[in-house]
């Protein structure tokens, strides 16, 4: 049996790896005689070493050449392992490589490995011993005996390839449509070209698919070309194209034999050619006499046909990725007169919307489209995130440009500086899926008028907001023409350690508006509310009593790290994706605290809010109240008590004279000293003052006293004279406050609540 090893030299050094002497005595325990060490070369040594195989009874699967003892070669790193696992090899110069699939190809003439594990043998080895392996390659063995080695024998193992020196993008089935002239002419009977484009930077060569070359495109792509080459080789926008060959053989060849010593120069590819019946001289005829590359280096791709679908993918075609090196003087008379040097190009499949989904595990309708206003910092990342799950329905509006502070924490890099930040992200969207639609626009702005207007958000099932514009937000509450959108509004307050996210429920109650008011009501009860509130009370001095939840980022001033804007930003596109597969019907606030003391902790909560209770003022039907959930049940259960008499009370929220808009948080019932009967209701004071000072100063300011009730047990659903003199009395009083309130009064009866506003 002529063996491999026998050619290798005796290693003359010394092993100073302890792991590695422990793990050569173990296998000469194993053995059971002496090993015998060679130098195999770059800081590694070989290891003959002969395996037992346990046979199928019945004789090997087709009769392939495994036998009952194989000699194998066990190659370790000298320096690495045990972080490298040992490669092994067959030591048998007659092994039945061509007819087994899960070998490595030959390098350097060297043998055929074995394919030993699936994914990255390094790991696997990270926690097995040197005795795993040999039980390992000698299963191997004996599956490849008993014709197992292929676990699903319905599709076809592709060759094992490694010792790559660079990559090439491409879709698997835009290759196989050009063998079959679908989208592509032939310019030999089983030749084509494609274009693809080199990108400049880094040391290992990529080349990326950009088209076929058809009748229709062919002379467009050729003065393309030209254009690019003539631009200087500095020039940033320069591109490097190369024309790449596809070659493959006829249909009715089917071969599924394994050559696994790869061709690294002409001779060798003319021998792998005649293998499997390519015909190369249609290639080489086209190389010497029509190659159109101004570069020496152009990518070969050859297609073989196999007798099944190889594994993963749609056809039976597999392609061999090449690259090879022909300068001027390697041609002559139509023929490739020198034998030139081709390397080996990994193959990507370029990404898909539906594999990035599949990967992210993201079930959002693809279908469904998303407006995103603001592609700021969290925006960008928010958007990104989405975009990298799939979702790329999205309409994207900025006015602002990429400034350099921006690169602080914004999702686009320095060559984007300058431009609208929303058009240039869009762009990035488009180039993560270069062969796809997808779906993504980037405007600086809308038209004028296009957020009243019906025809915008009929195509949009989901508006996001990431602007941290109070005017925005007010504008949002007020359209009237999504009322049947999805609406999210996040930002980030409290020095950039709270997110805050609203999602609005159905039919748009709770909205934004609502929700922001039911967070700051919390504040009676939750100290972390209410201690955030205060800070931001602080921060601007207490001189307004309107607190910005969000930041805006758009600043140089502003301090505020990645990390955290990238935190919210993660949080919030999660729970966006969740609520874009299976909206809640009520309403939501997602809250992403950041807390620094001792430990840097992060911590989330969600709160569910259900609809508010929306009434007209009567008076006014512009002006609108909207009460939390609770608050009318809490006023007929009062008049209830009260029976035949009057009674009434205070109500504490929020009014926004953008918006004509007054939220109720809470009622406060009649203090003790309030006086009634069946005819009249006169409030008293005794600790209201303390109730509603309290109230103020939990929600640093955000709430107050908003406006009083009253009840008229038998009727009239209108003001009496003493309320029209009451509502004069204190709207005088009311508008010398800073910032000045409106006279809200309620009148409760049997028929309801009838709210007026002054």
């Amino acid at each position: 049996m002529d063996r491999f090893s026998i050619s290798l030299p005796v290693f003359s050094g010394d092993i100073e790896n302890p792991a590695l002497r422990d793990s050569l005595k173990s296998l000469e325990v194993l053995n059971g005689c002496k090993l015998q060490i060679l130098d195999w070369g770059n800081g590694r040594i070989a290891v003959p070493y002969e395996i037992s195989i346990d046979l199928p009874s019945l004789g090997n699967f087709e009769n392939i050449d495994i036998r009952e003892k194989e000699p194998i070669i066990l190659v370790f790193d000298l320096t690495n392992y045990p972080l490298s696992a040992p490669k092994v090899f067959t030591d048998r110069l007659d092994f039945p490589k061509s007819s087994l699939a899960h070998l490595y190809i030959a390098v350097n003439n060297r043998p055929s490995g074995f394919c030993y594990v699936r994914g990255n043998a390094d790991e696997w080895y990270a926690n097995k011993r040197i005795e795993d392996i040999v039980i390992r390659i000698s299963n191997w063995l004996r599956d490849a005996a008993t014709g197992e080695l292929t676990e699903n024998g319905e599709q076809f193992e592709p060759l094992r390839l490694e010792g790559y020196t660079g990559t090439i993008i491409y879709d698997y089935n835009t290759l196989t449509g050009i063998v079959k002239g679908d989208n592509a002419f032939h310019i030999r009977e089983q030749l084509a070209i494609t274009l693809f484009e080199r990108p400049k930077r880094g040391e290992r060569h990529t080349y990326k698919f950009i088209k076929p070359l058809t009748a229709g495109n062919a002379l467009t792509t050729i003065k393309e070309v030209d254009e690019e080459r003539k631009k200087d080789k500095e020039d940033i926008t320069r591109k490097n194209y190369h024309y790449a060959y596809v070659l493959w053989n006829k249909e009715n060849t089917v071969n599924k034999e394994y050559y696994v010593n790869l061709p690294r120069n002409w001779e060798e590819f003319k021998s792998f050619c005649d293998f499997y019946g390519l015909i190369y001289s249609q290639l080489e005829e086209f190389i010497a006499t029509s190659d159109g590359n101004s570069f020496v280096h152009f990518p070969v791709i050859v297609g073989i046909r196999r007798p099944k679908p190889l594994i993963g993918y749609s056809s039976n075609i597999e392609f061999i990725n090449l690259r090879f090196r022909v300068d001027v003087d390697d041609v002559k008379d139509g023929k490739i007169t020198n034998n030139v040097p081709i390397d080996l190009l990994s193959h990507n499949q370029p990404l898909t919307i539906r594999q990035a989904s599949h990967i992210s595990d993201c079930k959002i309708d693809m279908n469904s489209r998303v407006a995103v206003f603001g592609c700021g910092a969290l925006g960008s990342k928010v958007v990104m995130h989405l975009a990298r799950s799939g979702q790329t329905n999205l309409t994207l509006i900025d006015p602002d440009q990429l400034s350099p502070h921006n690169l602080v924490r914004h999702a686009l890099f320095g060559e984007d500086e300058g431009e609208n930040k929303a058009v240039v992200l869009a762009e990035r969207i488009r180039n993560i899926y270069p062969h796809q639609s997808t779906g993504t626009i980037g405007l600086p702005v809308l038209e004028k008028g296009a957020l009243d207007r019906s025809d915008f958000f009929d195509i949009h099932n989901w508006v996001l907001d990431f602007t941290a514009s109070e005017a925005f937000f007010n504008k949002l509450v007020t359209v009237k023409s999504m009322d049947e959108r999805s609406v999210a509004s996040a930002s980030i307050s409290d020095l950039g350690n709270l997110g805050v996210l609203y999602k609005e429920g159905e039919h748009r109650n709770p909205r934004i508006d609502d929700l922001q008011a039911y967070l700051y009501s919390l504040s009676a009860h939750d100290k972390k509310v209410s201690d955030w509130l205060q800070r931001e009370q602080l921060t601007i001095n207490g001189n307004n009593i309107t607190v910005r939840v969000g930041v805006g980022c758009n600043s140089e001033t502003t301090v505020l790290s990645d990390d955290r804007i990238s935190s919210h930003a993660s949080y919030f596109s999660g729970v966006l994706k969740r609520e874009m597969t299976a909206s809640s019907i009520d309403g939501k606030i997602y809250l992403n605290r950041i807390i620094e003391a001792q430990n840097y902790t992060i911590e989330t909560q969600a709160i569910s809010v259900k609809p508010f209770k929306v009434l007209a003022a009567l008076n006014d039907p512009g002006w609108i109240i909207r009460f939390k959930d609770g608050i009318i049940e809490q006023i007929e259960q009062a008049c209830s008590k009260a029976g035949k008499n009057e009674t009434g009370g205070v109500f504490v929220g929020i009014c926004n004279y953008k918006t004509k808009t007054i939220h109720v948080t809470a009622c406060i019932n009649a203090p003790m000293d309030s006086k009634a009967d069946t005819t009249h209701f006169i409030r008293g004071h005794e600790g209201l003052p303390d109730e509603i000072g309290e109230i103020k100063s939990n929600s640093g300011a955000q709430i107050g006293y908003i406006g009083e009730w009253h009840s008229h047990p038998d009727g009239p659903n209108t003001l009496s004279q003493q309320d029209m003199i009451s509502v004069y009395r204190h709207k005088a009083e009311f508008e010398q406050l800073n910032p000045p309130l409106p006279v809200f009064l309620s009148i409760v009866t049997p028929d309801g609540l009838h709210p007026y506003i002054f």
